[in-house]
């Protein structure tokens, strides 16, 4: 007990000097009814991180394929104003430009409504993951309800051990469910679960059993609906409790099958096709309009127009197939939420919150997911 409490202080001492180091307010301040409040050191944390994630995707569209068109389109424009000036001799062209403008407009509607609807679904997934998250919590919460107490005639030793490794296993199934969770919104599969997250006995049967099956979030969650039986059996717990918690559990699936479909989910690729062929085909036939328009205005190849024309073009690309890039996140939501939100931070967080929530008088649950020791040090 002695030792897990100088763990406890250390890793709170290690963290506010994080805290403190990173920048984060740690000033105390005191309200006129006397009571001193201090800014949420972990909110402050949080969303230090997300902001640090959505300013590495300010330029995610921007990609090499994004940047070759731009380049070829630009190319285009150059070659078609040489070939009609000194190859072809067209002089005093006059392009009508209406038909190109309106359908630029109708397709620019068109890529912004796939970004609006990926942006839909990944923030229907983000808040999945918050759910999830805090059904978690409650289910930690709830696990107060069972205690050694509701049976007298039992050894009072054995129902306090009993009751202890119920708290444990408990706490260490939500914590791997969780675990299960993340990995599934990153696209892998567990094989090898955390040592932190290995039971003390048949680790290696669990182990094995959640490397097989398709759904691990699933299996751990069936394991937690045992443990709560094996308690109901034994009279720790009432009918009315179990009931309660199971109801929880059902929500913990439901928010999973609902995350786990978006994977699932058929893109409208009718559409992808469609937008991107008239992308392409608008932005390249553009690029002739283009050195038509500046040969009409300025004529000479050495006039500072041909330069505005092939800059002119380099930008409507790179701004059409970036419109195009950054609606492709209707193809995979759950990526877009792993690239915006703190999934590792938010991991290390509920592992705490687990570990509090639980009825833990001789604080033999520990963190099993605490964050590592670089992240103490100020390495995120």
């Amino acid at each position: 007990f002695f030792l897990s409490a100088q763990e406890s202080h250390s890793s709170a001492t290690a963290s506010v000097a994080l805290r403190i180091s990173s920048g984060m307010d740690t000033t105390t301040t005191t309200l006129l009814d006397g009571t001193s409040v201090l800014a949420d050191p972990d909110l402050q944390e949080h969303t230090a991180k997300a902001g640090s994630l959505a300013v590495r995707g300010f330029f995610k569209w921007v990609t090499f394929e994004v940047l070759g068109h731009a380049v070829l389109a630009t190319l285009c424009t150059g070659t078609s104003y040489v070939l009609f000036q000194y190859i072809l001799n067209v002089e005093n062209i006059n392009v009508n430009l209406l038909p190109h403008v309106l359908i630029g407009m109708v397709l620019g509607v068109i890529l912004v409504a796939r970004i609006v609807n990926g942006s839909q679904q990944a923030t229907s997934a983000a808040g999945s993951v918050i759910a999830f998250a805090s059904t978690l919590r409650t289910v930690a919460m709830l696990s107060c309800n069972v205690s050694e107490t509701l049976t007298i005639n039992a050894g009072a030793d054995h129902e306090k051990k009993a009751t202890t490794k119920f708290r444990y296993e408990l706490v260490r199934l939500l914590n791997l469910s969780f675990y299960c969770y993340t990995l599934m919104l990153k696209g892998l599969k567990l094989v090898t679960p955390p040592a932190s997250l290995i039971p003390l006995e048949g680790g290696v049967m669990e182990a094995e059993v959640l490397s097989v099956v398709s759904c691990p979030t699933a299996m751990v969650c069936k394991w937690i609906t045992s443990l709560l039986e094996e308690q109901r059996q034994a009279a720790r717990i009432t009918d009315q409790q179990v009931s309660v918690m199971t109801t929880e559990l059902i929500k913990l699936m439901k928010v999973y099958q609902d995350t786990h479909g978006l994977q699932f989910t058929p893109m409208p690729a009718m559409l992808n096709g469609f937008s991107y062929f008239f992308v392409v085909v608008w932005v390249y036939s553009m690029a002739p309009v283009i050195a038509m328009m500046e040969m009409h205005d300025n004529g000479d190849l050495n006039n500072e127009g041909f330069g505005l024309g092939l800059a002119f073009s380099f930008f409507l690309a790179l701004f059409y197939f970036g419109l195009y890039e950054a609606g492709k996140i209707i193809e995979q939501p759950l990526a877009g939420v792993v690239d915006l939100l703190p999934i590792d931070e938010m991991g290390h967080t509920l592992s705490d919150d687990l570990s509090n929530l639980v009825d833990d008088p001789n604080d033999e649950v520990p963190v099993f997911l605490p964050r590592p020791p670089d992240a103490r040090n100020g390495k995120i």
